[in-house]
């Protein structure tokens, strides 16, 4: 529906488009024009679409000219023929430096659109990729899953990675230690014995080692991480920080038992936790028990390509509760609004509006 809305006013964006493409082109241009050329790219991500469809057609006219203007060579010497000729020289005839720093004027101006236009791509990509994504750090990364994925590994040692959605890690093995990075996501490890070399779990400044056999280490936000163990324990430390000298020098986490840290130099006692809610992701599954409608959300972002939004704060309080696969997350989303006596309005292919 907001698609076709959208549709209807394409024209009129392409004859602004068109404005602002002669408005910067004009030398004297100001800079309170730029600031709202700016502001007018900036409104709706159609409109840096209209301004590129209309660079792409003054270019296209631009190449026509140039080639009706070789042409001319061969056309019919008619006095109307011979003025656009004559025109056209005089044009052509001005001396190279003016022209020179014509350009660079121009440049000068189009230097803040071109950041605008920039700033407007850069907006939008961040609202389609899913939240908590880095894909620089991907792309550094021995492995790694995409939204949505769930991928299984097996490491030379026998231990086994399990990487959630948008995870990624390195391995560093050598004679003395295994040690795995986690840059960001998800990740449940099964660790293989090996008696001469320790195996470690390193996030910033936190150092995990396996006591046991099965744990998962969750960092979707720069700012928390979290340890949950499934089988046996794990010994926590810090490698880094003010406040490591004020702190234990290990803290135990236990099975079924979850710590969380915050990044703030200080660990706290690892808390009881629901197992079987806790590790529902491994079977690519969204177990909710009475939690908020907005955990819910920021768990479905993580799942999808995109982002879900709510109209109003109060939406996010709405209690649900549900066993969900996460195979097909807006089919949770469809399904819970039923529950919950919500709309969907899609703004685009990847965003969507929860609302009464």
């Amino acid at each position: 529906m907001l698609s076709d809305l959208n549709d209807a006013k394409l024209p009129d964006l392409k004859q602004q488009a068109i404005d602002w493409l002669v408005r910067l082109r004009d030398e004297n241009i100001s800079d309170a024009e730029i600031n709202a050329f700016a502001d007018w790219l900036a409104e709706d991500y159609h409109h840096s679409e209209a301004f590129a469809s209309a660079e792409d057609l003054f270019n296209d006219m631009v190449l026509a000219a140039s080639s009706v203007s070789a042409s001319t060579q061969h056309a019919i010497n008619t006095p109307e023929t011979m003025t656009n000729v004559v025109s056209l020289s005089r044009v052509s005839s001005k001396p190279a430096k003016s022209q020179s720093s014509k350009l660079a004027v121009r440049a000068g101006h189009w230097l803040p659109a071109m950041l605008a236009v920039a700033a407007v791509w850069l907006f939008s990509v961040i609202l389609v990729m899913p939240e908590n994504s880095y894909p620089l750090e991907r792309l550094l990364s021995d492995y790694y899953t995409v939204t949505g994925e769930l991928r299984s590994i097996q490491l030379a040692d026998g231990s086994r990675l399990l990487l959630n959605t948008n995870s990624a890690v390195s391995i560093n093995y050598d004679d003395v230690k295994r040690q795995v990075i986690l840059h960001h996501g998800q990740v449940r490890f099964t660790v293989a014995k090996d008696s001469l070399r320790p195996f470690e779990v390193k996030v910033d400044d936190m150092n995990i080692t396996a006591l046991g056999t099965v744990f998962d280490v969750l960092r979707t936000d720069p700012k928390a991480t979290s340890v949950t163990v499934q089988q046996h324990a794990v010994s926590v430390n810090l490698l880094s920080g003010e406040h490591v000298q004020k702190t234990l020098a290990g803290v135990y986490v236990q099975e079924g038992q979850q710590l969380r840290y915050r990044h703030d130099g200080i660990l706290s006692a690892a808390q009881p936790i629901e197992l079987e809610q806790a590790t529902a992701w491994q079977q690519h599954r969204l177990l909710i028990n009475d939690r908020p409608l907005g955990e819910l959300i920021s768990e479905l972002n993580r799942y999808r390509v995109g982002r879900i939004f709510l109209s109003d704060a109060q939406l996010s309080k709405l209690r649900v509760t549900g066993v969900f696969s996460l195979d097909k997350p807006d089919d949770i989303l469809r399904s819970v609004c039923n529950v919950l006596n919500l709309q969907e309005t899609h703004l685009s292919d990847w965003w969507i509006l929860l609302h009464r």
